[in-house]
């Protein structure tokens, strides 16, 4: 891959030396002077000491990094058929040829780049995609902003954790006049590829590199490169310039994003899961803002792929899918699962047949689903999350084969879980379940059976022996037995429930 001679001669700019160039040319290669003159290339560049090039070899067409190790006469240099960058005698031959690799591998990796930047827009790469792709050959966090200071999307800014202007874009949703001004013209007309780029410094715990987003000449949106991970290089700002001028292609105009509209609903959603923004009428506002309207109620669902195969096309595939599914666009990728939005009319998330057709598409794709519990207000949709992820540990924790999983079903074993850390939960088992449980296993009776079945039917006698399939009479023994060998007080609804809480625990583990 060819670099430009200027760009190579750019590289030792500021340094003493002096440039003697006959035609400006792309350079394919580089190395050490050779042992022949005929072995120059007219299209690789040489580095040499002046104390052991010939004379001959300048008059060859070719390219010299001559370092000054001893005197250069102009007779030397005099009517030369080469180029010529001459340094002081300071300089070394690695030195040299560490820089001219450098180059080249920069250069690999601006190709490198604009070839995954071509298969991008070949597949219809969402701004949001483009700017995880960003981020992965950048290494450093990018922030998109429209021309009217208004947030679009980030990549890598979840992880900032003192740059406060920038925690501030994610959470606001928008960035203040003074931090944008550095990079804003009167007249918002833009004249030459000098200005593509500018560094930003000053408001900053970082420097931060901001390129302008143009379509017609004229800006659409910033892109901010923060110097954060790592220091950012002469080839990050070609792989910067390149990224904003595909950006410029998905951006149809200031005000309308078009088909970035989703992705804009991706990232807000993603703020909102990250809890970068938490202020209620802020979050309102950029609902309203983003045309996010929704119906009354709300429910989350994650859906996790079973076969943990969860390639990025997998996941995109998957999530057009559930798209169609529930006519919602609400449908993100986050952490690996889809993450839905879903907005019903009814207190009810789907009726008996939608939630058959949810079961058969999870199945058929391998693939399974925890819910929340109702919520009312998107600042809960963090919280409801949460719900609907746990489902998803908690199913597999108990060994639930269920493909779908509602976590108002998960409550109570989530919350005595959440007591492994504190206390040995066998601590919570009551002692009637203890002694009956012994019982039972050292007699081959069924006294604990019995009585969970009769608790559940609300103590109805005759329920009670039509579940367990016994006579009521042999249902009305065990049960004056349960209570001469216990002791239980039937009328006590706080000794009952810890009970039912016993026999959750049990349940619990027989599964862990």
């Amino acid at each position: 891959m060819a670099i430009e001679l200027t760009k190579i001669i750019s590289a030792f700019d500021g340094y003493p030396n002096k440039t003697i160039i006959n035609d400006y040319m792309d350079i394919e290669g580089y190395g050490t002077y050779p042992q022949s003159a005929d072995s120059l290339l007219a299209t690789n560049i040489y580095v040499v000491n002046a104390s052991v090039i010939s004379d001959v070899s300048l008059k060859i067409k070719s390219n010299f990094i001559i370092i000054e190790d001893s005197l250069l006469s102009e007779n030397n240099i005099k009517d030369n058929a080469a180029n010529i960058i001459i340094l002081e005698k300071n300089w070394t031959t690695e030195t040299v040829m560490d820089i001219l690799e450098k180059l080249f591998k920069d250069k690999q990796r601006v190709g490198d780049y604009s070839v995954k930047l071509l298969q991008a827009c070949q597949k219809g790469y969402t701004i949001q995609q483009l700017m995880d792709l960003g981020y992965q050959f950048l290494n450093n966090p990018l922030l998109l902003v429209d021309i009217s200071l208004c947030f679009i999307a980030h990549s890598g800014g979840n992880n900032i954790i003192n740059e406060p202007l920038w925690e501030w874009t994610l959470s606001k949703g928008y960035v203040t006049k003074e931090y944008a001004q550095s990079i804003m013209i009167d007249d918002g007309k833009f004249e030459d590829d000098d200005e593509l780029i500018i560094w930003e410094t000053g408001l900053l715990n970082h420097r931060q590199l901001v390129g302008r987003v143009l379509k017609s000449n004229r800006p659409l949106a910033y892109l901010k490169l923060l110097e954060y991970n790592q220091p950012i290089t002469a080839c990050d700002e070609e792989i910067l310039i390149m990224l904003c001028n595909v950006i410029a292609l998905n951006i149809e105009n200031t005000s309308t994003f078009g088909h970035s509209k989703n992705s804009l609903t991706d990232t807000f959603l993603t703020a909102l899961l990250n809890q970068k923004m938490y202020n209620h009428a802020a979050i309102e506002e950029r609902a309203k803002m983003y045309g996010l309207k929704l119906y009354e109620n709300l429910f989350v669902i994650t859906i996790r792929i079973d076969n943990r195969q969860n390639t990025n096309d997998r996941l995109y595939y998957l999530k057009r899918i559930f798209q169609n599914f529930f006519n919602r666009q609400t449908v993100l990728i986050y952490n690996g699962q889809l993450v839905i939005l879903l907005d019903t009319m009814t207190a009810e998330i789907q009726n008996e047949k939608e939630m058959l057709s949810f079961q058969g598409l999870l199945e058929e794709n391998d693939c399974t689903a925890g819910i929340s519990k109702i919520f009312y207000h998107l600042y809960d949709f963090c919280e409801h999350y949460k719900q609907a992820a746990n489902c998803l540990t908690l199913g597999e924790l108990l060994k639930k084969n269920e493909r779908l999983l509602n976590y108002s079903n998960l409550i109570i074993p989530h919350m005595i879980l959440s007591f492994r850390g504190e206390t040995n939960i066998r601590n919570l088992i009551h002692p009637v379940v203890k002694t009956l449980k012994a019982l039972d296993e050292k007699k081959g009776s069924s006294f604990l059976e019995t009585l969970i079945i009769y608790i559940k039917h609300n103590q109805d006698t005759t329920l009670t022996a039509k579940a367990l399939h016994v006579h009521y009479n042999t249902l009305k023994y065990r049960i004056n037995r349960i209570i001469e060998i216990t002791n239980i007080n039937f009328t006590d609804n706080d000794m009952l429930f810890d009970i039912q809480l016993s026999i959750k625990v049990l349940d619990i583990l027989a599964c862990i």
